[in-house]
């Protein structure tokens, strides 16, 4: 009986040894189980990063391409060129920005222009017809085409219209070329693309028609 008894006492730091053993390898795979998730996390990482790296650098060369291949004058299809000019009193200076998400027509006239004074009541008459966040007219003044102020000066005591006129400048006038002669009237939508450009006297039907047509595609 006690030899027994002092056999299996025998076997106890055994039996704790190898406990311990099988405690401190279940550690072992707990611990390098740990490591290997965050290898596999920081490799993950790594290729999100990459990832995003790569698409920053694309969207980066698209920008570039499209701003440098994209015409630097006004063309149907194109982008509308920003441009910063006065008011035709010199009060206060307009840009294409102030207008964002509104429709734009862009009038280019001179005081000596009989068919470009024709037009100025249908323009008038549009601008008034929409709210100034729906359409706005610009009735600019090419000051080139101009041979004195007094035209102009004597133009706009006569006149009596609502809708802006502006005075153009170099850069205005290399960025919206007339296109055979004045007037030259461009169409810009709300997302600043020229829709339409239309040289000569306007067809009141014709404007007001695609007008009502743009905007009754644009709600729908």
């Amino acid at each position: 009986m006690l030899d027994r008894v002092h056999a299996d006492f025998i076997k106890i730091p055994k039996m704790i040894k190898l406990v311990t053993a099988q405690r401190y390898n279940g550690i072992t795979k707990l611990v390098m189980l740990c490591y290997n998730q965050v290898i596999e996390g920081v490799l993950s990482m790594r290729k999100a990063i990459t990832t995003v790296v790569v698409s920053l650098f694309t969207v980066l060369v698209i920008v570039l391409i499209v701003q440098y291949s994209a015409p630097k004058s006004a063309q149907v299809g194109h982008a509308a060129p920003d441009f910063l000019i006065n008011t035709i009193n010199h009060e206060h200076t307009v840009s294409l920005q102030d207008y964002d998400d509104s429709f734009i027509v862009v009038n280019l006239w001179a005081s000596w222009c009989d068919s470009c004074k024709d037009n100025f009541q249908l323009l008038d008459h549009l601008d008034d017809q929409y709210n100034d966040d729906q359409l706005k007219v610009l009735a600019v003044n090419m000051e080139s085409l101009e041979f004195n102020d007094h035209g102009v000066s004597e133009f706009l005591q006569e006149q009596h219209y609502n809708m802006s006129f502006l005075q153009s400048n170099e850069a205005f006038e290399n960025s919206y070329p007339y296109l055979i002669g004045v007037p030259t009237t461009y169409f810009i939508d709300e997302d600043n693309i020229i829709i339409d450009a239309i040289s000569g006297e306007l067809n009141p039907n014709g404007v007001e028609q695609k007008m009502e047509y743009y905007f009754e595609f644009r709600n729908e």
